[in-house]
């Protein structure tokens, strides 16, 4: 048997021609983050006092859109993850295909981890576009190397794909399953330094706040890219995300029903 014949091969396949031939998955993945972003910079909702003796800064690393576009980043990887193999997982099960695979001697974890590896390539794909508009539109270049990126977007998207998975493992229906996947992502997006920093909630609330997932990978986004932090400096980040991932998949694998 060839390497494409391997089930999780053409299942990672199977993944990679229903994103292409949903338009709409397309903009949300690419359009939507730029869009944003575009309209966040122009108008931030705040308004600068600017003394006589002061200079409004505009170097890299110092402007709003610097602090915004990582955190865009991470909120992206975060919905792809979670809605992206959720939703995908909840719609096979509503539509009875999951159940033709449990006649067919698939495998559960086959099934399971050809999410994964398809988010794993979606999301340095994602990354690949958004660093390079930061660079085109706002000559945002990452300080840090190249290799630390990727790595932080890899354990990412292993982290989020296992919480789509966990979600959308025994979900039925697709009420069921959204109510679920946004009550994972909105706290997300408001306490983990999407569009301001999770530094400004009370001191009783920043271990919770540190212990988000998005909110690691923001830190370390923000780490290699603006403080060019090398991936050895970013250990609690890193175990943070990877213990999500880790932790979420295996229980995903463990409570996953095919019906």
């Amino acid at each position: 048997m060839s390497v494409a014949d391997l089930p999780i091969v053409q299942l990672l396949l199977v993944r990679v021609r229903e994103m292409w031939r949903e338009p709409g998955v397309l903009f949300w993945v690419f359009g939507f983050p730029i869009l944003l972003a575009v309209a966040l910079e122009r108008d931030s909702g705040r308004v600068d006092r600017l003394d006589a003796s002061e200079e409004k800064v505009e170097a890299a690393g110092q402007r709003y859109i610097d602090f915004l576009l990582p955190g865009l980043l991470g909120m992206n990887l975060l919905s792809g993850g979670v809605w992206g193999v959720g939703w995908a997982l909840v719609l096979m099960r509503t539509r009875k295909l999951l159940k033709r695979f449990a006649a067919t001697p698939m495998r559960r974890g086959d099934l399971l981890l050809s999410f994964v590896l398809f988010r794993i390539v979606v999301s340095l794909i994602e990354a690949a576009f958004l660093v390079a508009f930061g660079i085109l539109a706002f000559h945002l270049w990452p300080r840090g190397s190249w290799a630390a990126l990727c790595a932080l977007v890899v354990v990412s998207a292993l982290s989020f794909a296992g919480l789509g998975l966990l979600i959308s493992s025994r979900a039925q229906n697709s009420q069921t399953a959204a109510g679920l996947m946004n009550l994972v992502t909105l706290p997300m997006f408001l306490l983990s330094g999407v569009f301001f920093s999770a530094g400004n909630f009370p001191d009783w609330m920043r271990p919770l706040v540190k212990a988000l997932p998005l909110t690691a990978l923001n830190d370390g986004l923000r780490a290699v890219i603006l403080d060019g932090k090398p991936l050895a400096a970013l250990p609690l980040e890193l175990g943070i995300l990877a213990a999500w991932g880790i932790g979420s998949f295996l229980l995903a694998l463990r409570v996953f029903r095919w019906t």
